[in-house]
């Protein structure tokens, strides 16, 4: 029997109901949330340029917006970059950046805001429709005065005020979007070296940029998919409807695929931070990263935590006191107990 026919037949079956673009139970009990089906297309609309304390608007992440180079220029701290002859509109949010020189900036890459359910709908997270320009600049506020350094919060493509389609996650085009935006950022706000701290899919990016840059001094990754493929397969195993119809896991940039290009010269601190029992980004696709590093080379802290959510995934606030420690020049063993404190605090 031919091997390329039942995957000829799923190709088949897919494109057909894209073509038909069946909605597929779009709408939910929750009648004000937005909703795509499965086979439903985006529907793109015009970036808007969110201000204060207006909140994202989920609708927009959902679809995806476009923009052009000249509006560009009015939003803030906006970036335009491209890809390939094709140009979105990167928003970051710094705090304490100096006018000058800035040897040493932390950023920070935040998770996927579109999920999928059970039978493949798609939705927005609830905690993004909390989030505004405004609640980004205090989280950036309080992570730079305990850190001691300027620190940016970048918005990937498609959310938090970035032109782009948030379908489109997992690509090599959007870590190079990242890529390029830090590199205009090196450029205008004259930095010297970035300590970069990624959260689940952010995680992707962050691993990614660290297999393409030599001005990454140190990251930290906490619930990281680093393990792109392999975390894709374990998903679309377990979901009702197959996720290969869904989308092609075979597009996706996958980190480990690269890691024999990260710099050597010199070794770049690696921490990742794990919770064992995390039921949206496997566990033991993040060991497989850990132990990839290590054979390539490379020593990375692995640093296990318990996040205090139902799914068990979410740890972000345990990057950034990380990045942040790791910015003053704290040593391993100091961040390790700064982890552990907190990790017992969660319980108090």
């Amino acid at each position: 029997m031919n091997t390329q026919q039942p995957r000829l037949a799923w190709w088949i079956i897919r494109w057909a109901l894209l073509a038909l673009a069946i909605p597929g139970a779009s709408h939910s009990a929750l009648a004000d949330a937005p909703r795509l089906g499965p086979f439903e297309l985006p529907k793109p609309r015009q970036l808007t340029v969110f201000n204060d304390q207006q909140s994202f608007d989920p609708t927009e992440a959902l679809n995806g917006s476009f923009t052009t180079e000249k509006a560009c220029s009015d939003v803030p701290y906006g970036l335009w970059v491209e890809i390939d002859g094709q140009g979105d509109c990167i928003r970051y949010y710094p705090h304490a950046l100096a006018d000058g020189e800035n040897q040493k900036v932390l950023v920070y890459f935040g998770g996927d805001v579109m999920l999928r359910s059970a039978k493949g709908v798609r939705f927005i997270t609830e905690s993004y429709m909390r989030q505004s320009p405004a609640t980004i600049a205090t989280d950036m506020a309080q992570w730079a005065q305990k850190a001691g350094h300027p620190v940016i919060f970048m918005a990937r493509p498609g959310i938090y005020g970035s032109s782009g389609d948030h379908n489109n996650r997992r690509q090599p085009r959007e870590i190079a979007l990242m890529g390029r935006a830090l590199d205009l950022i090196k450029q205008r706000h004259q930095v010297s070296s970035f300590i970069l701290n990624g959260h689940s899919a952010g995680g992707q990016i962050v691993a990614g940029l660290l297999n393409k840059r030599d001005d990454v001094s140190s990251v930290v990754i906490t619930s990281g998919l680093v393990s792109v493929k392999q975390v894709s397969d374990f998903w679309e195993r377990r979901r009702k409807l197959p996720g290969k119809l869904l989308y092609d896991a075979s597009g996706f940039y996958d980190p480990i695929e690269e890691i024999d290009k990260i710099t050597t010269e010199p070794r770049p601190d690696i921490y990742i931070i794990s919770d064992p029992e995390d039921r949206v980004v496997p566990f033991f696709s993040q060991l497989y990263y850990v132990r990839r590093l290590r054979a390539a080379g490379f020593e990375p802290h692995h640093i296990y935590a318990q996040a205090t959510d139902r799914q068990r995934h979410l740890l972000a606030q345990y990057g950034r006191l990380a990045a942040a420690l790791l910015a003053q020049g704290q040593s391993q063993v100091d961040i390790r107990r700064a982890v552990n404190k907190m990790d017992l605090e969660q319980f108090k």
